[in-house]
C-alpha cells in the first residue's frame, strides 16, 4: 500500500510540475551595449519593457488576466569608464539598506536578508508586509538585487493575499535569468 501511495505521489508531483514548466516561454530583452537577457516568463503574464536614454532598460509583468501583480527587473551595469557590476559584499549592503528603509512600514518590523542563488550568479533579497496599504495598493513587498553574467539584476514582485505563487514564480524568474554578452548574441 505505500509503495502504491509513493507512486501516486510522484505521478502527481512530475504532472503538476510538468504544467508549470510547459506553461512558460523563454523572452529576449535588449540590454544596449550589454547582450541580452533571457527571462522564462510565464504564458500567463504580460511583459513591457521601458528604456530610458541613458540607462538600462526596466523590464516589467504584470497579469494577462485576474488579479493584477507587478513584477519590475532592472538591469544595470556600470554606467561610467571604468565602473564596475557590484560585487557580493556591495549586492548584500544595497539590499540589506532598502530593507531597512521599509522595516518601518512592516508587520514584521525586522526585515531578513534572504540568500538567492541564480543560474549565473548570486545574490539577496528581502520580504515585507505592509503595515496599512491603502486601498488599491499591494500588500506583500519582495525586493533585492542578484548577479546575473555581467549585470546586476535589481528586482521588485509586489502582491497581495492569494497570489503567493506569484511571488514563487517570479523569483524563479530571477533565479533563471541568464545574460547573453554580444559576443553570443
Amino acid at each position: 500500500m505505500g509503495r502504491l501511495f509513493a507512486r501516486w505521489i510522484a505521478i502527481f508531483l512530475v504532472v503538476a510540475c510538468w504544467g508549470a514548466l510547459a506553461a512558460s516561454t523563454p523572452q529576449h530583452f535588449k540590454l544596449p551595449g550589454h547582450g541580452t537577457l533571457i527571462l522564462n516568463v510565464p504564458d500567463s503574464w504580460r511583459s513591457d519593457e521601458k528604456q530610458s536614454e541613458a540607462g538600462p532598460p526596466t523590464i516589467g509583468f504584470g497579469a494577462k488576466r485576474g488579479a493584477p501583480f507587478v513584477v519590475l527587473i532592472t538591469a544595470g551595469w556600470g554606467m561610467t569608464p571604468g565602473a564596475v557590476v557590484p560585487d557580493d559584499a556591495k549586492i548584500r549592503a544595497t539590499v540589506a539598506a532598502a530593507a531597512k528603509s521599509a522595516e518601518s512600514q512592516s508587520v514584521e518590523g525586522t526585515l531578513l536578508i534572504q540568500d538567492f542563488q541564480g543560474t549565473s550568479g548570486h545574490g539577496y533579497y528581502f520580504k515585507a508586509t505592509d503595515k496599512a496599504p491603502p486601498p488599491g495598493e499591494f500588500k506583500y513587498l519582495t525586493q533585492g538585487m542578484i548577479r546575473t553574467g555581467a549585470v546586476a539584476l535589481t528586482f521588485t514582485i509586489l502582491t497581495n493575499d492569494g497570489q503567493e505563487g506569484v511571488a514563487k514564480a517570479a523569483l524563479e524568474l530571477i533565479r533563471g535569468a541568464v545574460q547573453q554578452s554580444l559576443d553570443s548574441v
